[in-house]
């Protein structure tokens, strides 16, 4: 591997993975998501299922609406739980990892050097994937294998191996399996292989013949993916997979008023702080891709790559209100676009003078937005798990949406409870709940525990609350001294 171990690489990665330290341990960023409670939840939900697993033997599919969504997510974070505990803080490493590995690949080709080096400056340090790639969540995993399959593709573009062009599916195999509302990126190699065979028939190059049999192979493996997939995972849990849509699949998207929403979505949830200087640049990028030619292959694959993933993650403009987990990948579609781009810009010494001075200067805007991340931490997560520490957890069961992330780590088996959805029903009597965290107006929960005329204060021996972002959250100790957990 061309440049593994430069010693420019190795510096940009240990810097990257420096400036993530201080948030390694710490509560999310308060600003990194305004429509939903995002990461300060999610981290705990998207991962419950496999540290009950871990903890207990026992994975159950209709614990949670997570692990359905992100199978490969989960089941990769079940070896380092299994040997470095259950705490949140592992499931973080496990993703920053991932996304650093995925870097290291792309600055060790020389072809795509000089674009992972851009992207590392301007896409990973820009605020909110900045976050996310060190929140336990999917969302960044599925963008970084996404990247990793295009790097593939451009491997394949440059060396005409088609073992590349298989791995690259595979690639983007994981990436939908990581979490399936990547599906799309499916399609993206078919999309890339077509336009590299349009540009090289231009040339006088390439031919129908060499054009089915790569598109062959890509079905072949595309379509063991996804017969894999709903064969082994979907008609295993049809009933889950079910519950999850009929609760989650409606509304999410606007097609009545596609542009209206479009607008909305962009001046509301896109052009924000962090995210709008780079809006601006991706424009100078449109103009810098159509005016500069690309003669070699391999480049224009990765062109190819990078325009197919960012028009497939432009259906998102068309999101009901968006959470900030679901926009980030098409924040990194458009950040990886504009750091290819402006490593394309040459010719006149000015031109390139330009765009180091570019790159520097939104270096120096990130680095504004972490010293001013760095100075908003909180450690409330850790405050709660210091308290719950001195307690044998390991046999009882917590419920509550905030209990799956504020008691990771205690062994103690982890339940969110949602009205009308999941664990809702009779839910002292099913569980026997030793711990219960729920809002002050129980809105997590969609008040299901009111809804029963289940009264936690009177239920509960004592209560503690912790301020954690907007939210009041109590901790409720049932009044029963013991419960033992025996999985069904």
């Amino acid at each position: 591997m061309y440049g593994l171990f430069r010693p420019a690489n190795l510096a940009l990665l240990l810097m990257l993975v420096l400036l993530h330290l201080p948030f390694m341990a710490a509560d999310p960023d308060p600003t990194v998501t305004v429509m939903s409670r995002g990461p300060w939840t999610d981290e705990g939900l998207n991962t419950s299922q496999v540290r009950n697993f871990v903890n207990h033997g026992v994975l159950n599919m209709a614990e949670c609406d997570n692990l359905i969504k992100t199978p490969f997510f989960g089941f990769v974070l079940m070896p380092f739980y299994s040997v470095f505990g259950t705490q949140l803080v592992v499931g973080r490493w496990v993703v920053l990892g991932t996304v650093m590995l995925v870097l290291a690949l792309m600055l060790a080709w020389p072809l795509t050097r000089g674009f992972a080096t851009a992207l590392a400056v301007l896409g990973l340090m820009q605020f909110h994937v900045f976050h996310f790639s060190h929140y336990s969540m999917a969302e960044m995993m599925g963008v970084a294998l996404t990247l990793l399959g295009i790097f593939l593709l451009t491997l394949w573009g440059g060396k005409d191996n088609r073992a590349y062009l298989t791995a690259a599916c595979l690639s983007f195999g994981l990436a939908f399996l990581s979490k399936v509302t990547f599906a799309y990126v499916l399609v993206l190699p078919f999309g890339a292989r077509f336009l590299v065979f349009l540009s090289e028939r231009v040339r006088g190059r390439d031919s129908v013949t060499s054009l089915l049999l790569d598109g062959g192979i890509m079905a072949a493996v595309t379509g063991a993916i996804a017969l894999i997939f709903h064969q082994r995972w979907y008609g295993l849990h049809r009933e889950v997979f079910d519950l999850v849509r009929a609760d989650q699949g409606s509304d999410r998207f606007d097609l009545a008023t596609p542009r209206g929403r479009a607008l909305f979505n962009w001046d509301e949830f896109i052009n924000v702080a962090g995210m709008a200087p780079y809006l601006i640049l991706f424009g100078l990028a449109l103009l810098i891709v159509v005016r500069r030619r690309m003669e070699g292959r391999a480049e224009r694959t990765l062109l190819y790559g990078l325009l197919g993933w960012l028009l497939l993650e432009s259906h998102r403009l068309l999101l009901m209100n968006p959470p900030t987990r679901y926009l980030v990948p098409l924040f990194a579609a458009i950040l990886a676009f504009v750091a290819f781009a402006l490593t394309r810009w040459q010719g006149s010494l000015g031109r390139k003078a330009a765009a180091g001075v570019l790159m520097l200067g939104m270096f120096a805007y990130n680095l504004s937005h972490w010293h001013s991340s760095l100075h908003r931490r909180s450690f409330v997560f850790q405050e709660v798990n210091a308290y719950l520490a001195p307690h044998n957890l390991h046999h009882a069961s917590v419920l509550g949406v905030w209990g799956t992330g504020l008691a990771a780590g205690t062994g103690a088996r982890l339940l969110p409870v949602w009205n009308g959805f999941m664990n809702h029903e009779q839910p002292l009597e099913r569980h026997h709940p030793r711990i219960i965290f729920a809002e002050h107006d129980e809105a997590d929960s969609r008040q299901a525990f009111a809804a029963q005329g289940i009264d936690l204060h009177a239920a509960s021996d004592s209560m503690r609350t912790f301020d954690l972002w907007r939210y009041k959250v109590n901790l409720y100790w049932m009044k029963q001294e013991t419960v033992t957990y025996s999985p069904r």
